[in-house]
């Protein structure tokens, strides 16, 4: 199930990359390792943006949101186990108990349900019921470390997506 979920259809918390609690509002301002000030009132940091280096892959860390909260060896999934995820098993759009997500099958019969839980940007909650998107542990290489590698999903189709770290998704913890 989700973190902070005591069923697997429950959407959980939603979580700033990095980030071990959850907040009221997600955006550059309230994240923790984003220094910076918005001039303009539209919560993005537009002067002397900087970003604190917390590690290109967090899972197992301080910083692990799966590993802090339900601990043992639960951690945040790298970018290649969701790619993994994504190359080897089929998914189908459908409902659990009410609630609308994916249901993911592995070749050996295997399945989880991916609530599509939305995300979270200043205090709303955006595409609950309708997309899933999941942190992954990795940072994304390309983004100057702006941006976290994650899952996303919809209806009709599911692919990575390079997030803003700062943005509030659900996390999936893995066991290895």
């Amino acid at each position: 199930m989700n973190v902070g979920a005591s069923s697997p259809e429950q959407y959980g918390g939603y979580y700033a990359w990095g980030e071990t609690s959850e907040k009221s509002v997600y955006n550059h301002l309230t994240y923790s390792y984003y220094n910076g000030k918005d001039t303009n009132g539209d919560g993005l940091i537009d002067k002397n943006f900087s970003i604190v280096n917390i590690g290109s892959d967090i899972a197992g860390t301080s910083y692990d949101v799966a590993h802090v909260r339900m601990g043992g060896s639960w951690r945040m999934p790298s970018y290649a186990q969701q790619l993994e995820l994504m190359n080897n098993c089929t998914r189908t759009f459908t409902q659990q108990n009410g609630v609308y997500g994916i249901l993911v099958t592995g070749n050996n019969g295997g399945q989880l349900f991916l609530p599509a839980a939305g995300s979270r940007w200043n205090s709303a909650l955006i595409d609950a019921g309708s997309n899933g998107h999941y942190w992954s542990s990795s940072l994304y290489p390309s983004g100057g470390g702006y941006y976290a590698y994650g899952l996303y999903f919809g209806s009709g189709d599911w692919d990575w997506r390079s997030y803003g770290r700062g943005s509030g998704l659900s996390v999936r913890a893995v066991c290895p």
